[in-house]
This record gives C-alpha cells, structure tokens and sequence, in this order.
C-alpha cells in the first residue's frame, strides 16, 4: 500500500507503471518501465515534488505482481534511475521533476524528451510513401525522433555500465498514456516483435484509454516506418479509430503472447 502525508495529493498512479523491458532477461540487472508522472502536488503550499519513494514501491510492485520478477534486495541502494521524461515545460510538476535529480544525482539523473506526437494521420495524408520513405513524415526526425531516441533507450537497457551502478529506466508523460503510449508502443514494435495491434492494445490496456489523436498518429507513422523493413507489422492505417485532434480507441486490438519480456535477448 502506498501511504503518502495527507499534505500531498498523490500523481503517480501504480495502476499504469508497467515492466517493459529488462536485461539480461534470465538473470535481470537492468530494467526499463513505464508509467505517469512520479511528481505529487502539496495542497497547503500548492507546490510539486518527486516522490522518490513512492516510484520505488510502484516498481516494485509492477515487477513483481506483472512478472514474478523481484527487485534486487539492494534496490534502491546501489541503482541509479534514469527517468526519461517526455513532458513539456508546461506539465505539472516539469520543473520540480528536474530539480530534485538536480538535487539528488546519487540517485538518479533526468533525460528530458520532450514528445508531441503527430498532427498528420496517416490515413488521411497524401504523398504518404513519400514522407516516410524521407523521414519528414511530422516533425523532422520521424517525429519526435523516435529513432535516435529508441535506439539510446535500447542501448542504456542493453550497456553493462562499466563500474557503473545498474540501472532502471522509467519512461512516462503526465497521464502515462498518450506519450508515453506512442513513445513505448514504438519501442515494442522494434524491440519487441509487437505488431501494431499489439502495440496499441498493450497502450490501451496498460493505460487504461487509449493513447490521444497525436500519439497515435505517431504511432501509425512509425508503423509505416517499421514497414519499410518487416513484413509483419500489421495494417498501419486501419489499427484505430480517432476523432479529429481528440481521442482514439483500437481496431482489433491483439495481446502478446507473453507480456513480460522474458524471451532471452
């Protein structure tokens, strides 16, 4: 159960911090999660803080109930996280977020990747072929530069660290959902097998919605995108329904086969 002072109204949600990732997969020392803001708001100073202890206990709970997976007996001691924060300056609690790692790099340090989704539907955009094909399908870099961005998340799962600590990722926007569920619906696609009914079914359901307009826009373009080199993705243009600028639901959403990610890398 997580108790916070009756000061705080709690932001984080546990219900949507999830086990995405982790590494190596048999034998786990680095770990990759989603999730919403770990910030709450003080009610009698009207201030936000990060509640380091309450994302703690919200990954532990999320590995063990999700996957049998047990947190080392050390964690936090002797783990450093990475909270890889894809909010904008004008979310709540944004500037708190960065300063209390700031303020605390024994802890842990913040990537900030600020993340819009897309405003062009796929569907619904001519010269399609063309903008993917270019990588100018949204915003320079393939929209909020999910490539470069994946590929240094998967290589900071991935890296031994040196003499560095091991360590947890923990990817999240305000809500958790739109995103977050762009930005993690798109590493499973490359990462992790999913075809895009999966990776917006898991969006939904670990969210609980599904990811808005914007991010599943983005999320078609990066399935157009995974098209160009597989031939399973799935159909890019017809996985959900979305009203202009607002919200989304699935097209025949599909599970994965397992949804801990416990085949060895």
């Amino acid at each position: 159960m997580l108790l916070l002072s009756t000061s705080l109204v709690a932001q984080i949600k546990p219900e949507r911090v999830h086990l995405v990732d982790m590494h190596p997969r048999d034998a786990p020392r680095n770990f990759m999660f989603r999730g919403n803001s770990p910030t709450s708001k003080n009610s009698t100073t009207g201030k936000y803080q990060l509640d380091y202890d309450v994302l703690v206990s919200a990954l532990r709970t999320a590995a063990a109930d999700e996957c049998n997976v047990t947190l080392p007996a050390t964690f936090p001691a002797g783990y450093r996280i990475v909270d890889v924060d894809l909010e904008n300056l004008f979310d709540d609690g944004y500037e708190a977020e960065l300063k209390y790692w700031q303020a605390h790099p024994e802890q842990g340090e913040a990537i900030k990747w600020i993340t819009l989704g897309s405003l062009l539907e796929p569907k619904h955009t001519p010269f399609r072929d063309a903008l993917v094909a270019n990588g100018t399908w949204a915003i320079e870099g393939h929209a909020d530069y999910l490539v470069e961005r994946l590929a240094q998340l998967r290589s900071m799962l991935l890296s031994d660290w040196g003499s560095d600590p091991p360590t947890v990722l923990y990817v999240h926007c305000s809500a958790g959902c739109d995103r977050t569920g762009e930005f993690i619906g798109a590493y499973a696609m490359r990462y992790l097998g999913y075809n895009v009914t999966t990776a917006m079914g898991e969006a939904c359901r670990q969210c609980g919605r599904c990811p808005n307009y914007f991010s599943s826009s983005a999320l078609g373009w990066w399935c157009l995108t995974e098209q160009q080199n597989r031939t399973d993705v799935g159909d890019c243009l017809d996985f959900a329904g979305c009203t202009l600028f607002k919200d989304c639901h699935a097209h025949g959403p599909t599970a994965p086969a397992n949804i801990c990610p416990t085949t060895p890398l």
